[in-house]
């Protein structure tokens, strides 16, 4: 009888862990892609536009999305790690090309776009992935035993290099996406073995600081005060959570049927991007946001089952650190529509209209199936011959 070696049947395992984690990122972006349209309906019309105006132009992104996809799906690692070096410089440029006249686009008050003639680019939504990438790399090259081994306490500057692109996409006036970057480096940080006096300090600093420019901003306060007391200001920035939490009561146990749903339709704000958790769970009721979340958690439990399974240091940070990104943005983006935390202003990944944003997720899913892919042996000699004619 043949026997298999040990890592052959390893390898066996991840290829099916890989199909799973696969096959349900499809079904949310699927998902995702019938409930923008939904959402999105009324809005369009207010704004006399057809009503499958938001619908389209998130599908026109599906093509370079698919196509970083099924790139990031089979890019070797190494070579993302050679590289890692000038994506970070690319990715900080990017940022810096929002506040260039004449490319970056200024709207709503903000600077978070770059004009490409035909369409915009929202570099901040790639810098969150790329400053897990680097920050996975730089920790795993500098570990004990890596051959490059330094003080624990060096890891400090890349993670200062990364608070200063997240301090950029800040002065975008894009508070929530810098917050979600340095929050998701923090975590790579400390999984990485940051040391805990560092990791400490880093944790103060930034919570003072993070407090110093809520407080800081007329906007952003009042959003506090309007989650905290939803009386101040009913028909100002308490009217989004409470629009938000009446969608989703009236969902009930079953909903209203997908399509069916009535307060998407000129009273829920940002309905198709912020709020539109609200919308979907008005439709689907809560049993269809059950199923919701049941989805998401085997997104969650691929990706960090594929990440502790993984003996590669820096396969496993980074499958880590991109899972919590996810994870993280799932999270805030329902929490805020069920009004458990202040409005954001984060997209719900592949639900959220944005191409950007379905791009940069996009190529995080496509990491994570990357990581949990199988690993084939270069040939049948790994099976165990000297077991062979066995019974």
């Amino acid at each position: 009888m043949t026997t298999i070696a040990p890592e052959k049947l390893l390898d066996r395992e991840r290829s099916a862990n890989d199909s799973v984690l696969a096959a349900a990122l499809f079904v949310a972006a699927g998902t995702g892609m019938a409930v923008l349209w939904s959402a999105s309906t009324g809005y369009a019309i207010s704004l006399g536009r057809p009503s499958w105006w938001f619908a389209a132009r998130q599908a026109v992104f599906w093509l370079p999305a698919g196509g970083l996809f099924a790139l990031t799906v089979f890019l070797p690692m190494e070579a993302v790690r050679r590289r890692i070096g000038a994506i970070t410089i690319a990715g900080l440029a990017l940022l810096a090309l929002t506040f260039v006249p004449g490319i970056g686009e200024y709207r709503n008050g903000a600077a978070r776009w770059i004009n490409l003639g035909f369409t915009t680019l929202q570099p901040s939504e790639f810098w969150k992935p790329i400053a897990v990438i680097y920050l996975a790399h730089v920790i795993d090259r500098r570990r004990p035993g890596s051959g490059d081994e330094r003080p624990a306490a060096s890891l400090v500057g890349p993670f200062l290099l990364v608070a200063f692109g997240s301090l950029v996409v800040y002065l975008q006036n894009d508070f929530s996406t810098a917050a979600i970057a340095m929050v998701g480096a923090a975590a790579v940080f400390w999984v990485g073995g940051a040391p805990v006096g560092a990791f400490a300090g880093i944790s103060l600093a930034g919570g003072a600081l993070g407090a110093l420019m809520v407080l800081t901003s007329d906007f952003r306060l009042r959003r506090i005060l309007a989650f905290l007391f939803p009386a101040y200001e009913p028909h100002g920035q308490s009217y989004q959570i409470l629009s938000s939490l009446r969608a989703i009561r009236e969902g009930g146990w079953l909903g209203k049927g997908f399509g069916l749903g009535t307060l998407k339709i000129g009273s829920i704000p940002e309905v198709q991007s912020d709020f539109i958790f609200a919308s979907f769970s008005e439709e689907v009721g809560f049993v269809g946001v059950l199923l919701f979340f049941a989805l998401w958690a085997v997104v969650a439990w691929r990706a960090f089952a594929n990440s502790m399974r993984e003996e590669d240091h820096f396969r496993s940070l980074l499958g880590f650190g991109l899972g919590f990104l996810v994870v993280l943005e799932v999270l805030i983006n329902t929490a805020v529509a069920a009004g458990v935390v202040p409005a954001t202003g984060i997209a719900l990944p592949f639900f959220s209209a944005g191409g950007s944003s379905l791009m940069a997720n996009a190529a995080v899913g496509g990491l994570l199936v990357n990581l949990g892919r199988e690993r084939r042996p270069k040939s049948d000699q790994s099976l165990d011959l000297s077991e062979r004619g066995r019974d």
